[in-house]
Parts: structure tokens; sequence; C-alpha cells
């Protein structure tokens, strides 16, 4: 029997996550859930759950602080955090307060059978290999900055390396360079927004790194086959 719990102050989120995984679980697990660090923590100590879904902006006690207290007591369970596009600040402490992963809100029933996948070995992703600590740290770190006019120098100070030796440790891990994995990220992120939000073109290429709109449409065509708005037209909604 798998046991989850669910930590998240809001209350919808909560909710939502707790359905969801007990829609993907059925009878194969139990989920429980908690709305702040304080309360996660006596909870994961009475049910010694084997996988925690842990916001980290919290009141009273926040994720890290929870993350690392339960750690501690509980070595075993693994624990992934919730974060927002736009408010991931702790990356690097994040994953050393005892995170394994993280997955970006708003979470998808897909993002969380992947997860459930990964780290049970449940059938659909089963088998896939786990992130070293280096490709985890680096996609933390992206995921903190991509919005940002970042480079390759930033990040590899960022995580104590050198440029040259930071660019061939991605290769080598990911088999992509950063600046193909940064603007993976950021056209992934644009396609979202584009289909969830009737922002125009040129607003989500700024909130994705792009604040030359025309570099956004170039960027994103050259991934994708389709302009932003052509995207958008075909795959949206009519919104």
């Amino acid at each position: 029997m798998i046991k989850i719990l669910v930590v998240e102050d809001e209350a919808l989120s909560r909710q939502a996550l707790v359905s969801r995984l007990r829609h993907i679980l059925r009878q194969e697990g139990v989920v429980e859930s908690a709305e702040d660090g304080n309360q996660a923590i006596h909870k994961a100590l009475e049910i010694r759950p084997d996988l925690i879904l842990m916001d980290i902006v919290m009141p009273r006690m926040n994720g890290l602080e929870a993350t690392a207290v339960i750690s501690e007591h509980l070595p075993d369970t693994v624990i992934v955090f919730l974060t927002a596009y736009d408010s991931f600040d702790y990356a690097v402490q994040a994953m050393r307060a005892g995170g394994r992963d993280y997955l970006l809100k708003p979470v998808s029933e897909q993002d969380l059978r992947q997860l459930l996948s990964k780290v049970f070995n449940l059938s659909g992703s089963a088998g896939e290999a786990e992130k070293s600590p280096f490709a985890t740290a680096f996609e933390t770190w992206l995921y903190s900055h991509y919005a940002e006019d970042v480079s390759l120098e930033n990040a590899a100070y960022s995580m104590g390396m050198s440029a040259a030796y930071f660019s061939r440790k991605i290769k080598a891990e990911t088999g992509a360079t950063f600046l193909e994995k940064l603007t993976e990220l950021r056209v992934s992120n644009a396609k979202k927004r584009l289909l969830m939000t009737g922002l125009p073109v040129g607003e989500i290429g700024r909130s994705v790194g792009y604040p030359d709109s025309n570099y956004f449409v170039k960027v994103f065509k050259r991934s994708t086959g389709l302009t932003p708005s052509e995207y958008r037209e075909k795959n949206g909604d009519g919104r």
C-alpha cells in the first residue's frame, strides 16, 4: 500500500491534488494532507508516508524547514517540492534540504502519473533513469531563473564550477547544451501560457525571458514549426 502526504496551504490546490492522487491510485494507495509545515511533520511521523508532495511557501513553517525535520526522522521518505513557476527562489536550498525533485504548479494528472511511475516504478514510464544530483540541481536552478537574462556563466558561478567544466557536464548528463535546455524550458512554458491565458504574444515572450517580441517569435517557430499565434490558434480552445 502506497502512502502519500500532500502538504499545501491553499485549500483548493490541496483538495485537487488529493483527489487526483486518489483517482490514480484507487485501492493501491492512501492519501493524506496537511496545510502547513507543522502539520506536515506531525502527520508524517504518524503515517510514515512513502512520498510527500511539499509546498515551499507556507505560513508558520515553510516547506524547506519541514523537509529538514522530516528527512532527519524519515530518511527513506521521498519528498518532492511543489512550486509556482515565478516563485522558486530556493532552488539549491530545496535540494539540500532533502528534496528529491519538484513539480511546477498547477500540477496536472499527467505530471502526477509520471512522478508516481518514477518513484514507485508503476506502469507507464517505469524504468526511467533517476536524475543525478547535478542534473537535478541544474534543472532546478534553470526553473528558478529561466525568465531572467541568464547565461551559462551565471549558472556555472551559482553552482561553483568553471563555465567550461559546467558546459561539458551539462552535455554529458543531459545530452544537450545549456542554450538548448534553456530554450526548451522557455518554449515549453510559453506554450502553456499561450493556451492557458489570453495574454498578448509579446507579453508571454517577456514572461519567459524574451524581451524582444520578434526574436521570441523566431525562436518559437524554429522550435515548433509554428509562430506563437499559429500555435495558439491550432491548439487553443478559441480563447
